[in-house]
């Protein structure tokens, strides 16, 4: 019975440290990925053992790294792969990818907007058993059911300026909804 606790302790403790990657094996993956940048930064060093520090990074030192080095380092691989023994030519680092928002003004200034909803959009009505025809001006920039709207909008504003409690208020909202829900 006494040795049972402890042996449970060794089982459960092997367990937990068995999962994940390993540090070590993270470790030395970002050892040798600074190394292989390090060779890339010094131009007396030739294209052909750059090519080799990367390929081997991408071969044996993956395990645990983020997607970004491993696309780099193939990336890098290739670049290398058409340099001659002599000249790497007009090396740039990529920037294939464009950012996915601007980048930021100041720190406590609110996100910029992505979208400008007041932009206007251009105004394509095509009839499938129609042929192509020229719309007119008024008919183009009228979106559907602006009709509709401008006359709940006209009842919902004359309904509220006979109004003088919030009851009544909620009355003119609730009918301005119901007409809404008419116009689509």
């Amino acid at each position: 019975m006494r040795f049972r606790i402890p042996l449970y302790l060794a089982a459960a403790s092997v367990t937990a440290t068995a999962c994940g990657a390993s540090i070590n094996a993270v470790y030395e993956g970002d050892v040798r990925f600074e190394h292989c940048m390090a060779l890339d930064s010094m131009p007396e060093i030739k294209p052909t053992l750059r090519r080799a520090c990367w390929d081997e990074w991408l071969q044996f030192y993956t395990f645990g790294q983020t997607r970004d080095r491993v696309e780099y380092a193939t990336l890098r691989e290739r670049q290398l792969s058409r340099a001659s023994d002599f000249d790497e030519g007009d090396w740039t680092p990529p920037s294939s990818r464009a950012p996915a928002v601007p980048e930021p003004t100041s720190a406590l200034a609110p996100p910029p907007m992505l979208l400008n909803a007041d932009a206007p959009t251009p105004v394509e009505v095509v009839d499938a058993g129609a042929p192509d025809a020229p719309l007119d001006g008024a008919d183009a920039a009228a979106p559907p059911g602006a009709e509709c709207s401008a006359a709940c909008q006209t009842g919902w504003s004359e309904c509220r300026q006979d109004c003088t409690s919030g009851g009544c208020e909620k009355g003119c909202s609730d009918k301005y909804r119901r007409c809404m829900r008419r116009c689509f």
